[in-house]
């Protein structure tokens, strides 16, 4: 997030403190890494007049994830995600797909239990989203 608000901060000069990062970071902590940076890159070279905020940043990134198709099938997520998934990932019980695809069940995880965190989520998802026994190795995913 500090090397996004920098980038931010080179093309208008805002003052990016600890507060800053950690506000932005909290609203796009969903948001894919890459396709924020694309965001930011466009707002600038559309509307440069227009003062960037968190919301443009979320709405032209889920602009470009739209326009790559499929996020989950971006070149550029797969080889960022490959640094943080764990081996093996667990199948999502609705849906049948590895959980780090399913938008649906991850934005269930987001919304509803967001007061969870750590091995409480962990353990509430084993319960009522992940297909017991159900895993999918990295490859296939």
């Amino acid at each position: 997030m500090r090397a996004l608000l920098t980038l931010v901060s080179a093309l208008d000069q805002r003052k990016i403190s600890d507060d800053v990062v950690e506000s932005w970071s909290r609203i796009l902590g969903g948001v894919n890494p890459v396709f924020a940076r694309v965001a930011v890159e466009e707002h600038f070279a559309t509307k440069p007049d227009v003062y960037l905020s968190v919301g443009h940043v979320v709405a032209g990134a889920k602009r470009v994830a739209e326009r790559e198709g499929s996020s989950s099938d971006s070149e550029s997520r797969r080889l960022e995600e490959s640094s943080w998934r764990s081996d093996p990932i667990p199948v999502c019980r609705d849906h049948g797909l590895a959980i780090v695809r399913c938008d649906d069940c991850c934005a269930v995880l987001a919304s509803r239990v967001s007061h969870l965190s750590g091995d409480r989520l962990h353990e509430w998802a084993v319960a009522n989203i992940y297909v017991e026994g159900a895993e999918r190795s990295p490859a296939s995913v």
